[in-house]
């Protein structure tokens, strides 16, 4: 096993996304080449979308957004949140076994991406100024080589280890040809670093926090941010952006409400059904009784192809279309959504502005394997000239 060129780790040479790479390759030129293709290929949103960007350009510039994208860029950020490696095992599905019902694969190679807050932290230094990120490595198999290989320049990191654990490894079997997922598994525990090593991290974190504008929980439930954490972030952050991730290895015992309040939340409507224990009531009265209790300024909830609903803080709601027009993987697009869109929200921008940004950065995130590949600045601005005209 080696890192390539590309800073990808690969167990063998063997490449089977031929077919993929095209498509994929394919979508890059149309929707990069010129304005006046790019707006051809997006004639085929349906008209319900299309009505809402002829509407969204007769209330918003497109040099006002990106004076926005820009100006993140004097942004200095805390970002604190549990590091995983997603590890992509690609396969040829076989058939089922002759003596046991289970599925039979052929294995191809993997690749190992930065997942995560690792994949975060490099989406926020595409657009800001400094990030500095705090997580927890396992001391066992910490894979810190590979970590600080694929952070971005202007991350600087601190890591605090874990005693006889791993660093967390979400290993997925994927089928080679479609990328359809089969099955995955986690290598973990979870059960969060001593109570010596705690209050040590947790100290780090109060000593530095103050310095920073915006202070970033990408809390995905897997112990790096003890209840002892989340309330120093609380009480200490000059304006907490918040992301509670609902997971196999989480689901029921992981909610937003385990923090008393942040000032933006961005939640998948699955994470705010389960804080609310709903299944089928509207999706509003939910994020009105969330928002309150949490006393967000902004609460945003990706639904998928329903785009996004956004929560001011004066309870009124603005609903954004999705623009994703091929969707390729969506592991790690609401990380990404979330990561730009939590700078958009410190700068005070008007919510449906905040939405279409996020969105926007939604539809390249799902164009891409995992976390491959971080959110960058052209891209954003690309996309949204295609869009805008």
């Amino acid at each position: 096993m080696s890192i390539q060129d590309d800073g990808i780790m690969h167990t063998e040479d063997i490449k089977i996304f031929s077919k993929t790479d095209v498509k994929q390759s394919h979508m890059s030129d149309m929707t990069f080449t010129s304005t006046n293709g790019i707006n051809k290929f997006f004639s085929s949103f349906p008209n319900e979308v299309q009505q809402y960007l002829k509407k969204f350009r007769s209330r918003f510039d497109r040099d006002e957004i990106f004076d926005v994208l820009d100006r993140m860029g004097n942004l200095n950020i805390l970002l604190v949140g549990d590091t995983i490696l997603d590890d992509y095992h690609y396969c040829n599905v076989l058939g089922t076994s002759s003596k046991e019902p289970v599925i039979a694969v052929q294995y191809k190679s993997n690749d190992l991406f930065a997942g995560g807050v690792l994949a975060i932290a490099n989406h926020l230094a595409n657009f800001a100024g400094n990030i500095r990120l705090m997580t927890v490595l396992g001391e066992n198999d910490s894979y810190e080589e590979f970590i600080l290989s694929k952070l971005k320049s202007n991350i600087s990191p601190f890591f605090a280890y874990q005693e006889n654990a791993p660093t967390i490894i979400k290993r997925r079997f994927i089928e080679g040809y479609s990328l359809n997922k089969l099955f995955e598994v986690y290598i973990m525990d979870d059960s969060g670093i001593s109570t010596e090593r705690e209050s040590l991290f947790a100290g780090k974190i109060k000593d530095e926090i103050a310095g920073y504008d915006l202070v970033v929980s990408a809390d995905f439930g897997h112990g790096t941010i003890s209840p002892v954490i989340r309330n120093i972030l609380v009480e200490n952050a000059p304006f907490l952006a918040l992301n509670t991730q609902a997971n196999a290895g989480n689901r029921g015992f992981h909610t937003v409400s385990c923090y008393p309040e942040s000032n933006f939340i961005s939640l998948a409507e699955h994470e705010l059904r389960v804080e609310t224990r709903s299944q089928s009531e509207k999706i509003e009265p939910l994020v009105e009784v969330t928002a309150t209790k949490m006393k967000s300024q902004y609460f945003i909830v990706t639904r998928g192809r329903k785009g996004c609903l956004i929560r001011n803080e004066d309870g009124k709601f603005t609903e954004v279309p999705a623009f994703a027009h091929k969707v390729i993987d969506r592991i790690g697009a609401g990380d990404a959504f979330f990561a730009i869109t939590a700078m958009a929200a410190y700068l005070g921008c008007q919510p449906e502005m905040v939405g279409f940004i996020g969105n926007v950065v939604g539809a390249i995130a799902v164009e891409n394997l995992g976390n491959q590949k971080s959110i960058e600045k052209p891209a954003v601005k690309k996309y949204i000239s295609s869009l805008l005209g």
